[in-house]
């Protein structure tokens, strides 16, 4: 662990992160901020009045030593009212300032206004940071709904759904806690400047010059830590990506007794994460410490400085108390806005990551989605395959030149050896995959001139893969028809032959399945599915190896229903089985490419 800790230590401090946030990336994201730019607008002001009281505290001690204890507010007042032609309120001020008791209430007056504030603002940015994530996180799960099968297969569920939550939640931590802090520490260091300013020339000059050692500290650390940060966030999604393969397919590992097998997989995992979190800490440590350093020698600097004018009679010690608190005061703010650059360095890495995912999903979204395409008035049902072909990789293709046809109410049966492209050609249909060459027509239209949503409202799909929602019976059968009553549901069910399987559960049709209806038999879930079909009542089914997991009985069942399901719509059936083959008026082999057996 140690050598492999070493080696991703040094190689970030040798080499920063080759990732850099393009700042269209960061217009990118503005245009989730503009619905809610005049919440933004008043978190702004908030933050920028509280901030200017704020930095009136570190005064409080000069007023007490010098206008309290000494007494002398008179001369400090003439020099700055007198300019201003308002000699008339130096009595009065003067009188108010040599008050102890006076000032007390008014600097816990001053106190109670910046918490007052406080509170206001931290309630506004926690609703403009909520509706700022929700629009983000919206528009990437819909954008992530639009990939393709084969990215999605690729990347794996753990992974992306990493992104979903752990991505935005960086963005969501920018606006609720690094850009109020951001905005405090700016506006307090400017405030503060303006202040010691007038305060003192030669501290303000003295604090400037270290504002470049503060950018330094910043820049170098700063970029090292994005680096691993981005190392960091990918190794967490393999981490849950990995978890979630290992949960999904526990039965395989525990029949294989590969428990231990897996788990030091897992852990190598988590340890290489761990590393990566272990550097980024050190570099934020020493960051932070570095900052102290200068904070020590700013403070020793300025106090040396001020007892020498003290003596020369050039300051009071109430100037020299405002001025270390001033410069104490600007170091915090200094410290906090450079913490703020740090924890950025994660939400760069986040915003590069979901940017990539926007992107994707626009790069690869399927053409003429719901709204952009052709709508037909209406279906017949009649589909041709015209010297279709296909390769998920160049030079290795699937199947070349296809060509099929099912007229209007047909039942077309296709067979062949496994990896065919029996399922490619069903997913080609459905518009989940674009054809390499040749067109694919419903009614005479090529189907990629068709608005896809339009398009698979109109398909039935029954698989072997059943995939059911940890929902009730019902829900799952009007998943396609959501608006189903409950005696459609019940008639779409007594058609697939599940209806008394459903109503000898304990709580019937509102008896919850379980994930992926784990709850019910193989047989079960399969009617199901053909009981969603019926109820759908799609013009063209597409039956992928409904039959192929289950017993001669639970077949027998559903093959009855199945015949119920295929009147008057055009079906294509991808099975080996011949009962299924009985079903169809024609029989084609695909190899290679596709021909008419009978």
């Amino acid at each position: 662990m140690f050598r492999t800790f070493s080696e991703v230590l040094s190689g970030v401090l040798k080499k920063p992160g080759e990732h850099r946030l393009n700042p269209r990336e960061i217009l990118f994201f503005l245009k989730f901020v503009v619905p809610v730019w005049k919440r933004g607008v008043a978190v702004l002001l908030f933050t920028l009045v509280s901030t200017a009281l704020n930095s009136l505290t570190p005064l409080s001690s000069k007023i007490i030593i010098d206008f309290v204890i000494m007494e002398n507010s008179r001369d400090t007042l003439t020099k700055l009212l007198t300019p201003l032609h308002l000699e008339g309120w130096i009595q009065p001020l003067a009188g108010l300032l040599e008050s102890i008791d006076a000032v007390v209430l008014c600097l816990l007056a001053l106190g109670l206004m910046i918490g007052v504030m406080s509170i206001f603002q931290r309630v506004l940015t926690l609703g403009f940071q909520q509706e700022i994530t929700f629009n983000i996180q919206t528009a990437l799960f819909d954008r992530l709904l639009r990939f393709p099968l084969s990215l999605i297969k690729e990347k794996q569920v753990g992974y992306l759904m990493s992104r979903v939550t752990t991505d935005v939640f960086h963005i969501q931590h920018f606006f609720s806690s690094i850009l109020p802090q951001a905005m405090t520490g700016l506006f307090s260091v400017l405030f503060s400047l303006a202040i010691l300013f007038t305060l003192n020339r030669v501290s303000f000059l003295a604090v400037l010059v270290l504002i470049p050692v503060w950018i330094w500290i910043n820049v170098f650390f700063g970029t090292r830590i994005r680096s691993i940060g981005l190392t960091e966030m990918e190794r967490n999604a393999l981490v849950s990506q990995d978890m979630q393969e290992v949960i999904s397919g526990v039965e395989v590992i525990k029949s294989h007794v590969s428990e231990k097998r897996e788990v030091e997989r897992i852990s190598r995992r988590i340890r290489s994460l761990f590393q990566t979190r272990i550097v980024s800490a050190l570099l934020s440590s020493v960051s932070a410490n570095l900052m102290k350093t200068v904070k020590l020698f700013a403070v020793l600097g300025i106090s040396w400085f001020c007892v020498r004018e003290i003596r020369l009679g050039n300051m009071t010690i109430g100037d020299m108390t405002a001025l270390i608190a001033y410069v104490v005061f600007l170091s915090g703010q200094a410290s906090a806005l450079s913490n703020s650059y740090l924890m950025l360095q994660h939400v760069f890495a986040s915003m590069e990551r979901l940017t990539e995912m926007f992107r994707i999903a626009l790069e690869f979204e399927t053409d003429k989605e719901g709204g952009q395409g052709f709508v037909p008035q209406s279906v017949k049902g009649d589909i041709r395959f015209d010297s279709v072909s296909f390769a998920y990789e160049k030079g290795k293709p699937v199947f070349e030149g296809v060509s099929l046809a099912a007229a209007a109410g047909d039942i077309v049966a296709v067979t062949g050896p496994s990896g065919a492209g029996k399922t490619t050609l069903i997913n080609l249909l459905i518009k989940f995959l674009k054809p390499d060459s040749g067109t694919i027509s419903l009614d005479g239209r090529d189907i990629q001139d068709i608005d896809t949503q339009w398009l698979r409202k109109r398909i039935g799909f029954v698989s072997q893969d059943i995939f059911l929602f940890n929902a009730s019976a019902a829900d799952n059968i009007r998943y396609g028809n959501p608006s189903a009553s409950l005696e459609e549901v019940v008639d779409a069910a007594k058609k697939a032959g599940v209806h008394k399987d459903i109503t000898g559960f304990e709580n019937g049709y509102d008896t919850i399945v379980g994930e992926r209806g784990v709850n019910l038999s193989a047989g079960q879930r399969q009617r199901i599915s053909v009981a969603r079909a019926f109820l759908k009542d799609p013009a063209i089914l597409i039956m992928d190896e409904p039959s192929s997991a289950l017993d001669e009985a639970s077949e027998k069942i559903l093959i009855g229903s199945l015949k119920r399901l295929v009147e008057n719509r055009t079906t294509f059936i991808i099975s080996h089985k011949a009962p299924l083959y009985d079903m169809a008026d024609r029989v084609y082999k695909l190899q290679n490419s596709c021909t008419e057996i009978f």
